[in-house]
């Protein structure tokens, strides 16, 4: 215990800091993004002086965006949720059901880190360039990929555990909070 706090607490206050950073860092690229792409259009058809480079700069902020993204949209419920099978289960189930989703979850989240940082590893080794017009190394571009995937397997991990650690009343209040925000 830390400050009368649990483990978990401070487990789950520190993933909501770095889902709040992430979400942050995440909307000023999207921002970012909006803005080389209304300048590429207007220069393109507007001036007829496309660049180069805008395809390129958005794509490659894209791809941030997705993995920094991964996380807070899990924490936050805007993250892929199947409740097509919430009317068939008994309500006495309920608990169990959103716990199976959660390991669920964090299997998915395991696998897609552990290809993520395979592919990761294998660009940070062989230190290639990219095939764009603005010529980058890859390792500058696929570092993200692991750092979203973790940061969002240890939401998961969270979410799983307080969910199992809560009475079923309870975690049905939370699960219920968690998708209506």
């Amino acid at each position: 215990m830390t400050n009368g706090r649990s483990w978990i607490d401070v487990a789950e206050a520190f993933t909501r800091a770095v889902n709040r950073i992430f979400a942050l860092i995440g909307c000023t690229l999207v921002m970012v993004i909006v803005l080389v792409v209304v300048r590429e259009v207007v220069l393109r058809y507007g001036f007829n002086a496309p660049s180069t480079w805008a395809l390129d700069v958005a794509r490659y902020l894209l791809l941030f965006t997705f993995f920094l993204a991964l996380a807070p949209a899990l924490e936050s419920g805007h993250h892929v949720h199947v409740d097509l099978f919430d009317p068939l289960v008994p309500p006495a189930w309920h608990h169990w059901q959103h716990i199976s989703g959660w390991v669920l979850v964090v299997f998915f989240g395991a696998v897609l880190f552990w290809y993520v940082l395979d592919v990761t590893i294998d660009v940070f080794e062989t230190d290639e360039f990219s095939f764009s017009v603005i010529p980058i190394r890859l390792k500058h571009l696929y570092w993200i990929g692991p750092v979203g995937t973790l940061q969002f397997l240890l939401t998961g991990c969270v979410r799983l555990v307080r969910i199992w650690t809560e009475p079923p009343a309870a975690a049905a209040d939370t699960a219920g909070a968690a998708t209506s925000e």
